[in-house]
């Protein structure tokens, strides 16, 4: 076996628990943290584990998978999940949010409007439909046309593979 051979993927980076990194990181795949950092971080994928703590600017442009403690400002651009061991404290930003019960969110939130149908092209012209007027309820409301669409809270599979030793 070369030394090739024994490399680990050089897009990938694994933070070990007791191991603490001050400074800027950037990784094109994914980020496990399971130890502490400090600094601004720009990742593909992030995976905190429950002992893991970010202390920064965290900026991840596809999905995170957070177990352990972020502080500061998270942005994740696709589906964030916060698992019931999680404390997010600073301004979040997501495309879509899956929360388990005992997660803990202290700050902003706000969503960025990420829909993941909006990566389909459209095929279709939209069909005019003919505008008939609605009734008002007596408190000024009107009635619902449709049913509310709650697929987006249905179970989601981690979006990150876990770790292999």
């Amino acid at each position: 076996m070369s030394a090739v051979d024994s490399m680990p993927d050089a897009s990938r980076l694994y933070i070990g628990e007791g191991v603490s990194i001050k400074g800027e990181i950037s990784v094109p795949d994914t980020l496990v943290v399971c130890g502490s950092v400090e600094g601004d971080v720009s990742v593909g994928n992030l995976v905190v584990g429950e002992t893991g703590v970010i202390k920064g600017r965290t900026t991840v442009a596809q999905n995170a998978e957070i177990s352990g403690k972020v502080f500061e400002k998270l942005d994740v651009k696709c589906l964030m999940i916060l698992r019931s061991t999680s404390r997010v404290d600073g301004n979040v930003s997501y495309g879509m949010l899956q929360i388990e019960q005992g997660a803990t969110i202290a700050g902003g939130i706000s969503s960025t409007e990420y829909r993941p149908e909006q990566q389909k092209p459209k095929t279709e012209q939209p069909v005019r439909q003919e505008q008939r007027p609605q009734a008002v309820l007596g408190n000024g409301a009107r009635p619902a046309t449709r049913p509310s669409d709650l697929s987006a809270l249905d179970a989601a599979p981690s979006p990150v593979q876990p770790a292999v030793r």
